[in-house]
């Protein structure tokens, strides 16, 4: 084979350096120009000063160097119709038409072809007006998605939270026409996680690239403003095989015989932006070219040649499959501070010739042998491993060899593959019991005193002995009064009782909670009917857990009520959904079944011994189990996309803390699951303290 091709890159970011990298590992290219190139690239590629919209000028380049491919990255020079003026010359180059962009330039021309064609996504409508649009958005749930029909260098898409976000958002849109004069695509919010599906396409013909998840906001815990991708992972253990020759078939090979339909064939490469959804995989977006970070990670793992890929696009001939490393690949973007607002430029970075690992360049200039920053993001530096642990613990080693104090970075990619996405217990009640100590504040101003509670704890049990501890210290920091009551292991029913009776009459006690399990010579239930209802903070009372199901007001008990503020937490609309609750108890069972129904979902209560369970918990768009039995839901058993929340609070063999489900395997196949612990226990406290307050408030209104 010869090496004598010459090539000339559109682009000059780190996807193009990713392309850039990859053409050089050709035994057939001799020669790669990239036009306008970047510091990095420059050391692989000769850099050409032309802008990537510049069509007459990189036209005239590619003829004079007589070049024999010319490679497409950005959007920007797509939509400008580079490829449809290089076709016309007789020219070879990847990329797709003026024509076929629209996949991506136009929201509504996806939309309509997706709603043709039976390509899954988001239901929709579009609006030119401001007025209508508005009215729409707040006539329906939120959150709402609003997507700028147009190119608006990723930053077109809003997910309005309340109306105030919805009216600023369609305000910049419509009115204000930030991106330029257009319309606005308003979408069904959907929920589960995000992941990236990308493949050459020539016509029909559709050759799929390994999978990858970006990670857009800007710092740790998936907090901050939207980026252009702070990091990317290949190797998904949260997406079945299932779930990828579905999105294959139905969605990029669906859509490639789409464009050919409506007769503007793709010739590049598909993005697809996809959801692994509670019901199933579907669409966010497609991109008319390779993603930007995904790219950096994806080409790597390529041990086929990308020429021929290329070239065979380019000529509308069928390419051989590619062949891909099985390996992961996992990225992280060192980002200039400040980013993605703005930033100063011109900071040196030292120790980049240390790193062993790919570093693709995205914003970088040399200035007399110096590396300087030149943009938001800087560069990402690309690791490979067995595993995504493997290569993640590398890519952190090599990162902190790179040495500028202008640059950041997240520490966290890749975090949901190996912990799942979590719903954080913790995280929430802390942020709930934030709230409730400013309130408590104020209550004691108007009312002359504190909420009270009383916390009774009978024996030495070690698990109670801390959560009643917990209990009480959460208590005294909200600033509310509280009362630990220790009594014996063998104290007797009538003793628990007479106390209980005591606390029932004393006037300054709003809440009273018995800590279970109690010991065998004591009958719960009887404990449980002598707290007084209006007491009873833990809703455990026979008449708070009747009024709650004939709709009157009570107590909601605790761990219900956390269960549903984290389920909230997902974002999934469970009306319509189906919700399977394991375990029927008055205690957590049927109050979370009732305040699902409550929300219009459908809800199945099943026993742990329940025949064939596998089958019902398959059913679950929504999966509660509180059983108390290690592992009695395996992750075979939860429905794709389903959102888990485990109350269960068991330990292993080796006395390790497990729940009722398993975790390690379940959390591939969950689109949000609860940990253990710091699932439900946090929430279950926090819920205390809430229903302490409202007990106090209705004792004070009843005055």
């Amino acid at each position: 084979m010869t090496r004598d091709k010459k090539v000339l890159v559109v682009g000059g970011g780190g996807r193009c350096h990713a392309i850039v990298d990859a053409l050089s590992r050709s035994p057939q290219v001799a020669k790669i120009w990239c036009a306008p190139g970047n510091a990095g690239i420059g050391l692989q590629a000769e850099n050409v000063p032309l802008k990537d919209t510049d069509v007459a000028g990189l036209l005239k380049f590619a003829q004079e160097q007589g070049i024999d491919l010319t490679v497409v990255g950005p959007e920007a020079a797509l939509s400008v119709g580079i490829v449809d003026a290089f076709r016309a010359a007789g020219l070879r180059i990847f990329g797709h038409t003026r024509a076929a962009t629209r996949i991506e330039s136009s929201k509504e021309f996806a939309k309509v072809l997706m709603d043709k064609y039976g390509i899954p996504t988001a239901a929709y409508r579009s609006f030119d007006g401001f007025e209508e649009a508005l009215a729409y958005v707040n006539a329906r749930p939120f959150p709402a998605v609003l997507k700028y029909d147009g190119l608006a260098a990723g930053k077109g898409v809003v997910i309005a939270a309340n109306a105030a976000e919805a009216e600023a958002a369609l305000r910049s849109m419509l009115l204000d026409e930030t991106f330029g004069k257009g319309r606005v695509v308003v979408e069904d919010f959907l929920t589960g996680p995000e992941f990236s599906f990308m493949a050459f396409v020539d016509g029909e013909r559709v050759y799929p690239m390994p999978l990858s998840q970006d990670h857009k906001r800007a710092f740790d815990g998936d907090r901050g403003p939207n980026t252009g991708g702070m990091g990317a992972y290949t190797g998904l253990p949260f997406i079945t095989e299932e779930d990828r020759a579905f999105a294959q078939k139905e969605i990029l090979e669906a859509a490639a015989k789409a464009m050919v339909a409506e007769g503007c064939p793709l010739s590049g490469v598909l993005y697809g932006g996809l959801m692994k959804t509670p019901d199933g995989v579907k669409v966010i977006e497609f991109n008319a070219r390779f993603g930007d970070p995904e790219t950096e990670v994806v080409l790597p793992l390529l041990e086929s040649d990308i020429y021929d890929i290329f070239s065979a696009v380019a000529e509308g001939r069928p390419a051989a499959q590619p062949v891909w490393r099985n390996a992961v690949t996992l990225g992280v973007v060192l980002a200039s501070k400040g980013y993605p607002g703005s930033y100063p430029k011109g900071f040196e970075i030292q120790g980049v010739e240390d790193v062993d690992a790919r570093v693709y360049h995205m914003g970088t200039k040399l200035d007399g042998g110096r590396l300087l920053t030149n943009g938001g993001r800087v560069m990402m530096v690309v690791t490979e491993g067995a595993d995504i642990r493997a290569a993640r613990e590398k890519v952190y080693a090599e990162l902190a060899k790179v040495r500028c104090d202008a640059l950041f970075f997240r520490r966290d990619i890749a975090h949901w593959a190996l912990d799942g996405k979590l719903l954080d217990g913790k995280a929430l009640s802390g942020s709930i019991k934030e709230d409730l100590r400013e309130r408590i504040g104020k209550l004691e101003v108007k009312y002359g005193r504190k909420p009270s509670l009383a916390v009774i704890i009978v024996g030495n049990n070690p698990a109670s002995q801390v959560y009643v501890r917990n209990k009480v210290k959460t208590a005294i920091y909200l600033g509310m009064n509280s009362r630990l009551i220790t009594m014996a292991e063998d104290v007797s029913e009538a003793a628990l009782l007479e106390m209980i009776d005591h606390l029932n009459r004393d006037p300054e006690l709003d809440g009273i909670l018995v800590q279970l399990p109690l010991p065998k010579q004591i009958n719960e239930a009887r404990v449980i009917d002598a707290i007084a209802k209006e007491k009873d903070v833990d809703g455990f009372h026979p008449l708070n857990v009747a009024d709650l199901w004939l709709g009157r007001p009570c107590t909601v008990p605790c761990t219900p009520k956390g269960i549903l503020r984290l389920i909230d937490e997902s974002g999934i609309d469970l009306q319509g959904k189906t919700a399977v609750v394991v375990g029927r108890s008055n205690i957590v069972g049927k109050p979370v079944a009732k305040l699902l129904l409550d929300r219009n979902a459908t809800v199945i209560i099943a026993h742990s011994r329940t025949k064939d369970l596998k089958s019902v918990t398959l059913q679950a768009d929504v999966l509660v189990v509180a059983v108390g039995k290690q592992n009695v839901v395996t992750g075979d058993m939860v429905k794709p996309g389903a959102v888990v929340i485990d109350v269960g609070m068991n330990r292993d063999a080796e006395g390790r803390l497990c729940g009722d489900v398993d975790y390690t395997e379940a959390r591939l196949r969950a689109s949000w699951i609860t940990p253990v612990p710091g699932g439900v226990g946090p929430m279950t406290i926090a819920m205390l303290m809430e229903n302490t307050v409202e007990c106090f408030l209705a004792r004070m209104d009843s005055k």
